[in-house]
Formats: structure tokens, sequence, C-alpha cells
């Protein structure tokens, strides 16, 4: 008699922690995002079109170079840098890259990255271009939580359009840390 009392005890055990682990993988997502949140780790966004960015064309044979630049405000302790100086990319081909920012300090620091895309063309510079990139995924503009002494990785998706005036042979990507106002 204890031995069936015991083990109907066991097998209720049994299935409320089955229950209870199928409910947290429900909302395991939920509760990851929330602690990064409480902690401050940057989450990476995953990009779709949503109306706003132009739709992909077929990859060109036109090739173009794109340079990674980055500083940094005065008094910001973070360093920003590329991942990688400098890509040669086809119009309308997707590119995956990012640049890395380590807190030097021992304090957190929230900052926003500005970002400029200036041409060069085989008459001079052109000027700005950012109508003929579309980025899909980039930390530029929003605000961003920099830990104290680690690097964050901050992700940057796009491509160039064929509508790129013909002449143009490098777009320079420069990026600015500044440190968020209270």
């Amino acid at each position: 008699m204890k031995n069936k009392k015991s083990n109907k005890k066991l097998l209720t055990i049994l299935l409320f922690v089955g229950i209870g682990m199928f409910g947290v993988s429900y909302a395991f997502v939920p509760l990851y995002e929330a602690f990064c949140q409480l902690v401050g780790i940057p989450l990476a966004k995953v990009a779709t079109n949503d109306g706003d960015s132009l739709p992909m064309g077929e990859i060109q044979d036109r090739e173009i170079t794109i340079r990674f630049i980055a500083h940094e405000a005065a008094g910001v302790p973070v360093t920003l840098a590329p991942v990688s100086r400098k890509v040669k990319v086809r119009l309308n081909e997707p590119l995956l890259t990012a640049y890395t920012a380590k807190n030097e300090s021992s304090e957190g620091m929230n900052g926003m990255a500005i970002h400029t895309m200036i041409a060069l063309s085989t008459e001079g510079e052109f000027g700005d271009v950012t109508e003929y990139v579309d980025l899909q995924q980039c930390f530029c503009f929003e605000e961003q939580y920099y830990p104290p002494h680690e690097e964050v990785n901050l992700p940057l998706s796009f491509f160039v359009t064929e509508n790129l005036p013909e002449g143009i042979h490098t777009i320079n990507f420069s990026y600015t840390l500044f440190e968020s106002e209270e």
C-alpha cells in the first residue's frame, strides 16, 4: 500500500516537473530578453523587409569598395573599431559585417553611434549616398549599453543598390560613437 502511494506521489511530481519544463521552454525567449535588458546586454535584431527597405534585385557585375571607419567623440571611454576595414562588394550583394566596441572604463556607458556615408567617384568626392545603401541591420541611431571592461559586437548588414550612380567606386561608412544624454 505504501509503495502505491509513493509511486503516485512520484508520478505526480514528475508530471508537474514535465509540465513546468514545457512551460519554461515556451517562456524562454521572453525571459531571456527580459534578463538581457535587465543586465544591459544588447540583443541582436533581425531585420526584415518591412516596406521601408528596397527590394533586393539581382546581384550586378559592378564591384565597389566599402571602407569602414570608426571614431569616438571626445571623452568617450569606449573604443569603436570595424571588424573589417575594407571589402569589395557587388551592387545588390548583401553584406554582413560588424564593428566592435570595448568599454575601457570601470563604469557602464549608454552610447549612440551616428553614421555618414560619403562616396568617392572618378571625379572626386561625390557626397552623401545614403539613398543608395539599404541598411538591413545597423547599430546606428539606437542607444546601446556598453558594460564596463567588456567588448560588444555591433552587427551591420546592408547592400548597395543598383541605382548607385556610375563613376562611384568607393563608399566610406564612417561611424562616430557619442555618449547618450541622461
